[in-house]
């Protein structure tokens, strides 16, 4: 019994002396006490009134135009029409300009591109080299004109031979 008072003793201060050693290990909250300066910034980006809206902008009434200004016309929209569409072998017959070296302009009445192709081969043969200019140059005018069909690789061709036999009478402007 002796041992029970002494156990019930011990329980009795240890329990009694807990809330003094609480009150001793008081944990206090750093957080509390720390003001926050960002809560007194203002935010520029917040601020609604912008000075470039008050900007006066006349293109802004286009449409809706003053009530006081004269009725105007609506300008005319013309209309498009697409035209076919020119092939880079086209566009290099025609971009040409015409040549500074005395090629005479002569009609041949060939029926075909091969016939041309062998008259400017024969002409450039017997060293006859504004013949050989003035064969492909007909060449090239009658089938930009249409009158004459040949096909991609024919025209490249006499391109070639007109740019070679310009290169020959000293036109250099004409072999580009």
């Amino acid at each position: 019994m002796f041992l029970q008072r002494i156990a019930a003793t011990l329980l009795g201060m240890v329990c009694l002396s807990a809330p003094v050693t609480a009150a001793m290990y008081k944990i206090e909250n750093p957080a509390s006490t720390i003001s926050n300066p960002a809560d007194k910034i203002t935010n520029p980006a917040v601020r609604t009134n912008n000075p470039a809206s008050n900007i006066y902008n006349p293109g802004a009434a286009m449409g809706n135009p003053s009530p006081l200004s004269p009725p105007t016309k609506p300008v005319p929209v013309p209309k498009v029409v697409e035209a076919p569409q020119e092939t880079r072998l086209d566009k290099q017959i025609k971009g040409q300009p015409e040549s500074k070296v005395a090629v005479p302009v002569k009609s041949y009445h060939f029926r075909t591109v091969d016939a041309y192709l062998t008259a400017a081969k024969k002409a450039f043969i017997q060293d006859d080299y504004v013949g050989f200019v003035s064969v492909t140059e007909d060449a090239l005018r009658r089938i930009a004109a249409g009158t004459l069909k040949a096909s991609s690789k024919s025209k490249q061709q006499l391109l070639k031979y007109r740019a070679f036999g310009h290169g020959l009478l000293g036109n250099g402007a004409k072999a580009k």
